[in-house]
């Protein structure tokens, strides 16, 4: 094992390698995201975990929060058919902005709100090789906005990987129908290109529980999306990567507070990198641009936004020597957003940010990586501001922001079983555009005596700071050959400062005028710190007879120290009682000859979440009680280019509330997936 982890070291193309031999090598996926060489999951200076394409095919899974709701650590909470928020060890909420999502290094999730909106991802599933999900804070390993956690998903390598060329047509329960193609070309060895179409269309689950007044906006869910992407070698050791992808999504789901309205969003993605192994360092330069075209309408609001970002990351990693690597990053981001409804003028920031990470075997078990950031944070605003808001133009002038971030990891190999990895990190959330500049107006005439006309004004503070993540851990893996299996453990505490609460969660302030009217201002606020303590353990294996097998539990406490939640006046977040403080995950399967079976089961433990009660500036909180869901899935492979599949979701129940939403009802899908 020394002897691999000393090749390991020495591979000097981090990211050109050829990520099958490394895999045929330790017979399990590698990874080069964390430190830019390869690795397995249980030498990272991270807590990561490796879902294959071979996981996300076997799951029957659809969309990503399906497949994601079964990884330890994760909470998973779902408003409806194609509305979910995912948050690593807990700290879930609506439009949940503590999660950086990236898609071949492309960062996916959408500024107006720092929130992932899971169905507008410029990616199909068939195109994905692996899914690498980091739990706690890695900012200065992962980049921009990674508070709590990262999901990194890494599509085949459209030059390097056996090409995609297939078709997969689905039809299930809720009138959903939904079809993915892909098609992959070559020019022999110096270049290839994959283009795909995805979509569906679906009925939204019996709105059950939702104010009346909501339901007249209420639609049906749907995608579309097409995108290409390629990759082109201009000389030995120098590629040219490219990609852009076009999705419209339609959903019914709760916003940043918990009121339901249709989203219509259209999403442009593109990204060119080059990458050239020079004799300083691997040098690699990539460029994106995410654009966002967003407009919602509920009952108590309708708002629209278009939101660009550019950025231009450049890095070089260099080997200093077999023992040291050496990392130099340096980022630029640019924001704008202008909306019609809920905000004045034009709103933005520029971000620089400069990174080190150093990587020192010290021996050939032990290794230390320390990574830093500096991120310098710039803010813009042009046009009027809401009279009422109580802000000038001099509130937005030279506001800046500047923040460390750091993640250290020991990993010590004690022996050929055993891993150890004590980890420290300080993550960052910077504030979204709507915590900035957000200036929405609603008024509410007067219904009665008892119920004066009201204005409420939502608005966006320029003087918010950020959010910091900071988390101290201690895992163990351990092999067992006997049981061909892996076990993993950690055990974290993690403390959260200046909690980052947007207008439609903070507390309003209301002011009676002589008329009976009344304004109430809510306003973005840092409300105050957390701190959570918790442990995961997960053992998975496989026998040489086609038996697979996985069980899991995380545990997580919270205790909120927050200025928010007083006086019988409440908000969404509530971490401390919003986290099931339990959850328990178990799965098997199985390979016959041509037939596939595998099922997986979740339990976790009640929590308090939040719906809309009566009038719409009224919310109730709800306690969701424990829940157990169970997925299955049998596959049929009727010739080696055909293979025909039933999946089960939410098997065991007609409905399960998942949150303060609407019931999730089960659902059963058949799907027929063609490869050439």
């Amino acid at each position: 094992a020394a002897g691999l982890a000393a090749m390991f070291a020495g591979a000097a193309t981090a990211q050109q390698i050829d990520r099958s031999a490394f895999e045929q090598l330790f017979d399990e996926p590698v990874t080069t995201s964390a430190t830019g060489k390869p690795q397995r999951a249980s030498d990272v200076p991270a807590d990561l975990e490796i879902i294959t394409a071979d996981d996300i095919r076997r799951s029957g899974a659809d969309n990503l929060p399906d497949l994601l709701s079964f990884v330890a650590g994760l909470d998973v909470r779902r408003y409806g058919f194609a509305a979910a928020d995912i948050s690593v060890r807990g700290y879930n909420e609506t439009s949940n902005p503590r999660l950086l999502v990236l898609v071949d290094g492309q960062q996916v999730y959408l500024d107006d709100l720092g929130r992932t909106q899971w169905y507008t991802l410029p990616v199909a599933l068939p195109e994905i090789r692996q899914i690498e999900v980091i739990r706690g804070p890695n900012t200065a390993l992962f980049g921009f906005n990674a508070a709590s956690g990262v999901i990194n998903i890494i599509t085949y390598d459209p030059l390097k990987d056996h090409p995609i060329n297939s078709a997969t047509v689905r039809v299930g329960t809720q009138g959903y129908s939904s079809l993915t193609a892909i098609g992959t070309g070559r020019i022999v060895d110096k270049g290839g290109i994959r283009v795909f179409i995805d979509g569906f269309n679906a009925r939204e689950f019996a709105p059950v529980g939702v104010a009346a007044d909501d339901l007249l906006f209420r639609q049906s869910p749907q995608r579309r999306a097409a995108g290409t992407s390629g990759k082109v070698q201009l000389a030995p050791g120098t590629e040219l990567s490219f990609a852009g992808a076009l999705v419209e999504t339609r959903m019914w789901e709760a916003t940043a507070s918990p009121y339901f309205g249709t989203d219509y969003q259209r999403t442009n993605w593109s990204r060119v990198g080059l990458t050239s192994d020079t004799r300083a360092g691997l040098i690699s330069v990539n460029a994106y641009r995410n654009e966002l075209r967003y407009a919602f309408h509920g009952a108590s609001e309708s708002e629209d936004m278009h939101d660009t970002v550019y950025v231009l990351q450049l890095s070089d990693t260099m080997k200093l020597s077999p023992s040291h690597a050496l990392r130099i990053g340096l980022d630029y981001r640019n924001n704008s957003a202008t909306s019609s409804s809920v905000s004045a003028g034009r709103i933005g920031y520029q971000v620089v940010s400069g990174s080190i990470m150093w990587d020192w075997r010290i021996t050939p078990h032990l290794s230390l990586t320390n990574a830093v950031r500096l991120d310098h944070f710039v803010l813009s605003q042009s046009g009027p501001l809401l009279a009422q808001s109580g802000l000038t133009a001099a509130d937005f002038r030279g506001r800046t922001i500047d923040e460390p971030s750091f993640n250290s990891g020991l990993v010590w190999n004690a022996t050929d079983a055993d891993t150890f990895r004590l980890l420290m990190g300080r993550g960052l959330q910077l504030p979204s555009i709507y915590d900035l500049g957000l200036q929405d107006r609603q008024v509410y005439p007067s219904t009665g005596p008892d119920d004066p006309a009201q204005t409420f004004l939502a608005v966006g503070n320029p003087h918010a700071n950020a959010a910091a993540v900071s988390n101290v851990e201690l895992a163990w893996d351990r092999a067992l050959p006997a049981l061909g299996a892996r076990v993993r453990t950690a055990v974290f505490a993690q403390r959260t400062n200046n909690i980052l609460t947007n207008p439609y969660e903070a507390t309003p302030v209301y002011t009676n005028f002589p008329d009976g009217s009344q304004l109430a201002l809510a306003k973005t606020a840092n409300s105050g710190n957390s701190s959570a303590i918790g442990a995961e353990i997960g053992l998975r294996g496989k026998t040489p007879g086609g038996f697979r097998w996985n069980v899991s539990y995380s545990f997580i406490s919270i205790s909120d120290d927050l200025s928010i939640n007083q006086g019988g006046i409440y908000s969404p977040q509530d971490f401390a009682h919003g986290t099931p403080t339990s959850v328990v995950v178990a799965g098997a399967g199985y390979t016959l000859g041509s037939w596939e079976m595998d099922a997986q089961a979740k339990w976790q433990s009640r929590f308090l979440d939040f719906r809309v009660s009566g009038s719409q500036n009224t919310l109730t909180p709800v306690w969701i009680s424990n829940a157990f869901t169970l997925n299955a899935r049998v596959g049929y492979t009727i010739t080696p280019n055909f293979v025909v599949s039933l999946v089960a979701q939410q098997l065991n129940a007609a409905r399960l509330t998942q949150a303060g939403a609407p019931p999730i009802e089960r659902r059963f899908i058949l799907s027929l997936a063609a490869t050439l």
